[in-house]
């Protein structure tokens, strides 16, 4: 992966977080549980740290028209799933080619990069876990988002 090809990799990144940020926001909008919202909340919480620590990495940001559209596909893909079924399966089986893509991005990362990109795939690993927890009655699907909001916490505290 050339420097261009990364950079793009790390502009899709910021623009996917800001997305999946917009999309848990409406998707808890819809007719969800207390449990549901929390859940949603999280996740809320855990793309848009996600999107902080990307987005240092990223040379040139995008314009406030790449964001909105970023937030309109995130909130469109929400209408489209509509129930929470779905959404948990998408959770637990629809999200590899993201951790894939993510994980060719830290690799083709310079070495300094390469801590805020394993949150990045850490983050859609904990996506994973709670749509599988959360498919397997686990009494805590939240969990995996916990912890991986506490990591992006330390890595954002550290920082300068």
């Amino acid at each position: 992966m050339g420097r261009g090809d990364y950079l793009d990799g790390l502009r899709r990144a910021y623009l996917g977080e800001i997305g999946g940020a917009a999309f848990a926001r409406a998707f808890a909008a819809g007719d969800r549980t207390p449990v549901e919202r929390e859940s949603c909340a999280l996740m809320e919480r855990l793309e848009t740290m996600t999107a902080r620590i990307v987005a240092p990495l990223v040379e040139t940001r995008p314009d406030r028209d790449a964001i909105d559209r970023a937030e309109r596909r995130g909130e469109a893909q929400a209408e489209q799933l509509a129930t929470w079924a779905a959404f948990i399966d998408r959770a637990a089986h629809g999200l590899d080619d993201h951790v894939d893509a993510f994980a060719r991005l830290r690799d083709a990362a310079p070495a300094a990069d390469r801590p805020a990109l394993d949150l990045l795939v850490g983050h859609e690993i904990a996506l994973q876990r709670f749509g599988e927890a959360s498919l397997a009655g686990d009494h805590d699907p939240n969990e995996p988002l916990r912890r991986a909001i506490a990591a992006a916490e330390r890595h954002l505290s550290a920082r300068p």
